[in-house]
């Protein structure tokens, strides 16, 4: 148990504005999501699914470049599935877990195009540009839920 008063949560999707940094704003979203992320130290990304056909969360743009990012920054991260899901990682073969794991950040979509274009311009100047970042993302949630499942004891 951490002491009390030495627990701080930051919800990025209420701390971020991630309007206010798209829209000319001084501030950078791409930039100031990172440096905050390495500020912090830690994630946890919580996931509906990793199934390719059913799954929201990698198909955003957004969560699939904050991931990439804490990767990148080589901070702690952790992935917290939705119930239905942890079942389903439970009952498959992981070799038919880790087939579900598609990343095609090119394809990933943002509720407003100018989002979209930002992040895929960082993304596409990046070394190793789309292809890296699918590459990165989809071995680190392969990596994520094997985790959970020997944790689950399977």
């Amino acid at each position: 148990p951490v002491p009390r008063g030495q627990l701080f949560v930051w919800l990025c999707f209420f701390c971020n504005n991630q309007r206010e940094w798209l829209s000319g704003a001084p501030q950078n979203g791409v930039a100031e999501f990172g440096d905050m992320v390495r500020y912090i130290g830690k994630v946890v990304s919580v996931v509906d699914t990793y199934k390719a056909a059913t799954t929201i969360y990698l198909r955003r743009l957004w969560p699939v470049y904050e991931i990439f990012v804490a990767c990148e920054s080589k901070v702690e991260i952790t992935v917290a599935l939705m119930t239905e899901a942890m079942g389903d990682l439970q009952r498959e073969p992981f070799g038919q877990v880790r087939d579900h794991l598609k990343v095609d950040v090119m394809n990933a979509t943002t509720t407003f195009a100018e989002d979209e274009l930002m992040i895929k311009t960082a993304i596409r100047d990046s070394t190793g540009g789309p292809a890296h970042v699918n590459e990165v993302v989809r071995r680190l949630f392969a990596q994520m839920l094997f985790d959970l499942l020997m944790q689950d004891g399977r």
